[in-house]
């Protein structure tokens, strides 16, 4: 039996499939669904416990191609390590999407637990690869690992 995969399908599954990657740490190969040029912009609260790192990847950036999204990406979720995500929405309508998810981190650093949201609009090519994305997190929540918490590896 063929199902047929709409345009919408499509780009819904091409979504998924990138924020299961970020989330998980397992970057692989979803830079693909990057058009070249691809500008990324990003912004949150996060500057409250997370100044030193995050101000590095706050903005907006250009990015060339699969090579340099590939690294952007990484860089992205090299210091934090997601325990746990859950989609709250995901609309796609025409050439644009959205999604909200909300998420727990630790932090590799000291083992602090860190909730929030973030929200992202997507913009699609005419081949459905991703030509923008916007992204704006609020952090909820900080628990301080106890004391003589080692944070795991």
């Amino acid at each position: 039996m063929v199902v047929a995969v709409d345009n919408a399908d499509r780009k819904r599954i091409v979504l998924r499939e990138v924020l299961d990657a970020l989330m998980s740490g397992r970057i692989g190969v979803v830079s693909r669904h990057f058009a070249p040029g691809l500008v990324f912009s990003n912004r949150s609260n996060a500057g409250v416990i997370d100044a030193p790192w995050f101000d590095r990847l706050e903005g907006d950036f250009r990015l060339a191609g699969e090579v340099e999204a590939r690294s952007f990406l990484s860089e992205l979720m090299r210091r934090a390590k997601y325990i746990s995500y859950e989609e709250r929405g995901l609309v796609v309508e025409e050439e644009s999407a959205a999604t909200l998810y909300n998420w727990t981190r630790r932090d590799e650093r000291n083992g602090t637990l860190v909730t929030g949201t973030t929200m992202c609009w997507f913009v699609f090519t005419s081949d459905s690869r991703i030509r923008s994305v916007e992204t704006i997190s609020s952090i909820h929540s900080v628990f301080p690992a106890k004391v003589g918490e080692v944070a795991p590896a």
